[in-house]
């Protein structure tokens, strides 16, 4: 069985909401861009602390108790005997080509997963049961689980979907078994929670309790409220001096407004973190491109993107509403966060967002026809098409390009979108009036290692620009990487690349594939005692890697010492019970301590 790794969380879930909210054009260049931030700037001041959106509910009842309902307001929920009766909690899945069992079942008003394999004669070679403490997603495409251990978050191998109304195995679960060693790591959870409170470089490691308020809440779109508060408290603020410590979203110049959405809806192809930043220090009012850059592989006419996955504003401004507007769409123009239709009501209240803009006339097909439809003149129906998502199952997203016509090739202006400065990828977030400004040479470094896996076209410019870096930025981590693959793609070069990879060690990367592959490449080469105290500081940084104890164990087993291996083997196995790779290497260690007690 091939190593297993720890991946981001690979539910999605789809915060789809409608509503009102006023067009109200605005300007895009320079100089307003920075100065929509300034109205904001004391916003972002570390004086300024969150404090929950039960305190913002003291002032904004009606608005609290109607967002409260919306998917965004719950967005995670802790399991509870009431959550438990919106959706079915027994469940036997076997997939065939896992040889894995798996089922959902509930007993003392708690939520269990379990995975377990049996053997050739039907008994059980392993079982492992998991409490389920967080349900995560409102149930739009479905619902994926929580469990934790210590102070970790992990996934729970099964995910329920709403359109068929079934468990099955979580996205990602299809190939590997990760049985409940999965983290959940804070680029997903910043989106899918209101304050989440992951440890910085923590690996899934997160602070007691784990989250500051469990669904997206009043401060994640408004930002830190806490002086805010104080001066309605106190009665300073005055209508006509206004509020600078609270955003409104509506007020800012729309690119701002966009970026609050675009931080959880815009996944882009590669996001790269800003040096020192993590993904709670986005602030709304800000720019988002302060805190993360977001990237794109430019379409090809001959084969065009097919992503929707999170790719709603980038899809919104190739439509030719967004074009024609002269960008004064936004995504708050259709879309009200605090408040959300009911099915059967969506039809008509986004219907009534076009015709702000269109008028009856504006569709060539015949009223009659409209009317003969389920559901009649469903302007969003016919011009933002739902389809599957390929990157999860049994889902599905709304098309934001709002096309013509279902199948609509990409406008002209879709190839036209890179720079001289950057001419092989999009820079999504850009700041207006600063497109063309180049990006730090390591920020490009790290978006090309996100990408090359899946775009070998990267590779060579990845390892090029690593070594243009070797001189300017000799103890950066992602230099250091770098240079470690670089070495890695010509023979006999192992020693170069362990040399890269302990110097990003010693620089205190917290990465799992730096240790792994240091630890695996130190047992190639014959360094075994080195190998050992690397893997070793590995699993103290990252304990709950399998991948980690089995190279120890089989570094153990490489020096002949079958009885420190049983040591790491036999815990790693009651940690990862369904590693197929430990548990062989563990009755490989007993096979040797039993050898070597023999006269």
């Amino acid at each position: 069985m091939p190593a297993q790794r720890p991946i981001a969380v690979g539910l999605a879930v789809i915060l789809i909401v409608g509503g009102v909210v006023a067009f109200r054009p605005q300007p895009v260049g320079l100089a307003s861009a920075r100065a929509g931030q300034a109205a904001s700037a004391r916003n972002k001041g570390a004086s300024n602390a969150y404090v929950g959106s039960q305190v913002c509910a003291k002032c904004h009842r009606a608005i609290y108790n109607v967002f409260s309902e919306t998917d965004m307001g719950r967005s995670i929920s802790a399991v509870s005997p009431k959550l438990l009766e919106k959706f079915p909690n027994s469940a036997q899945v076997f997939d065939a080509k896992l040889n894995r069992h798996f089922e959902v079942s509930v007993r003392d008003s708690g939520l269990y997963q379990t995975d377990y394999e049996t053997g050739a004669d039907g008994k059980e070679v392993f079982r492992d049961t998991q409490k389920v403490q967080w349900i995560i997603g409102a149930g739009a495409n479905g619902f994926g689980a929580i469990v934790k251990h210590g102070d970790t978050l992990f996934e729970g191998p099964l995910s329920f979907y709403s359109k068929t109304q079934h468990w099955a195995l979580s996205p990602g679960y299809e190939s590997f078994d990760y049985g409940f060693s999965r983290p959940i790591l804070p680029a997903c959870i910043t989106c899918h929670s209101g304050r989440p409170r992951p440890i910085p470089d923590g690996n899934g490691r997160f602070m007691d309790p784990p989250f500051q308020e469990l669904g997206v809440g009043c401060e994640n779109c408004h930002g830190p409220g806490a002086i805010h508060a104080l001066q309605m408290k106190d009665h300073i603020a005055t209508v006509k001096g206004g509020d600078h410590f609270i955003v409104n979203p509506a007020k800012l110049p729309l690119w701002l407004a966009d970026d609050i959405c675009s931080s959880c809806h815009q996944a882009g192809d590669a996001r790269v973190l800003r040096p020192g930043k993590n993904f709670q220090d986005f602030r709304p009012g800000t720019a988002l491109d302060d805190t993360e850059v977001l990237l794109m592989i430019p379409p090809r006419r001959d084969a065009p993107a097919q992503r929707d996955l999170l790719e709603h504003y980038f899809s919104m401004t190739l439509s030719k509403c967004y074009r024609a507007s002269g960008r004064r769409l936004n995504c708050i123009t259709c879309h009200d966060p605090h408040t959300q239709p009911s099915a059967p009501l969506v039809p008509a209240v986004f219907r009534s967002r076009c015709l702000t803009c269109h008028t009856e006339k504006s569709c060539v097909v015949p009223v009659a026809i409209r009317q003969h439809k389920i559901p009649p003149d469903d302007c969003a129906g016919c011009h933002m098409p739902k389809r599957d998502v390929k990157e999860i199952s049994h889902s599905v997203l709304t098309n934001h390009r709002i096309v013509r016509e279902s199948g609509e090739s990409y406008p002209d202006i879709a190839f036209h979108l890179t720079t001289p400065q950057l001419p092989d990828l999009i820079h999504i977030d850009s700041i207006p009036g600063q497109k063309d400004a180049p990006l730090p040479s390591v920020t490009l470094l790290q978006a090309y290692g996100q990408l090359m896996n899946a775009h070998p076209e990267y590779r060579d410019r990845y390892i090029a620009l690593a070594e243009k870096l070797q001189t300017s930025a000799p103890k950066d981590i992602p230099v250091l990487e770098a240079l470690a693959f670089a070495a890695l793609q010509k023979k006999g070069r192992e020693a170069e690349a362990i040399d890269y990879l302990e110097r990003a060690i010693d620089e205190n990367s917290t990465a799992t594939a730096d240790f792994e592959l240091c630890g695996s490449l130190l047992i190639r080469v014959g360094r075994l005692a080195e190998a050992t105290t690397v893997l070793q500081r590995g699993i103290r940084i990252i304990p709950h890697d399998g991948e980690l104890y089995r190279l120890l164990g089989n570094g153990y087993l490489a020096q002949n010492k079958p009885a420190e291996a049983n040591d790491v083997l036999a815990r790693a196995s009651q940690m990862f019970p369904e590693n197929t790779a430990i548990r062989a290497l563990l009755a490989e260690s007993l096979k040797a301590i039993s050898k070597n007690r023999e006269p």
